[in-house]
């Protein structure tokens, strides 16, 4: 089940974001590997009822941020354009608890935000990911994103470059 998140779900939460970082490192990718993202950026995600959280039997097995308005760290890319100039939704924050992991989980918390993208009438996605991040680019790819160029974080630690993906979401006849 998929749901919004509430600050009960806090701990479950950050957990998941260590073993996330955890399992990142192991496979040589630099993403979250340092303070981002905070536990104060799930508290503000849930204050604006833009996180959600697949729960199986009481536990939170994955997570997703899906945000409206502006993403400034989008407004300029690189080596490409954005393939719509609309108002879109941005995913961040997508995680799955390793015991989960090709269960096709993630994909699911793609497809939610597709069908939250519908009902809310703003069609187009936007989201981001390391560039050595081949897990996430093929899982991107397979639900429709094209690839668009890169973008820049605001300054932190690491590599603050990121794949840019886009996404019209057609509504199903």
């Amino acid at each position: 089940m998929i749901r919004c998140a509430t600050f009960a779900d806090l701990d479950q939460i950050w957990q998941l974001r260590l073993e996330t970082t955890e399992l990142l490192k192991k496979r040589g990718i630099d993403q979250w590997q340092h303070q981002n993202p905070t536990y104060e950026t799930f508290k503000r995600d849930i204050e604006r009822g833009e996180f959600y959280v697949m729960e199986h039997q009481g536990e939170v097995i994955a997570m997703i941020a899906i945000k409206h308005g502006i993403e400034k760290t989008y407004n300029i890319i690189y080596d490409g354009a954005w393939g719509y100039d609309h108002p879109y939704l941005t995913i961040h924050r997508l995680a799955v608890k390793k015991e989960y992991l090709g269960q096709n989980i993630a994909r699911e918390l793609l497809r939610f935000a597709d069908q939250l993208a519908i009902s809310s009438h703003t069609y187009y996605i936007r989201i981001d990911t390391y560039m050595t991040n081949k897990y996430a680019i093929r899982l991107f790819e397979s639900e429709g994103y094209i690839l668009r160029g890169w973008i820049m974080l605001e300054p932190g630690e690491g590599d603050l470059r990121r794949l840019a993906f886009d996404k019209w979401v057609e509504v199903e006849k």
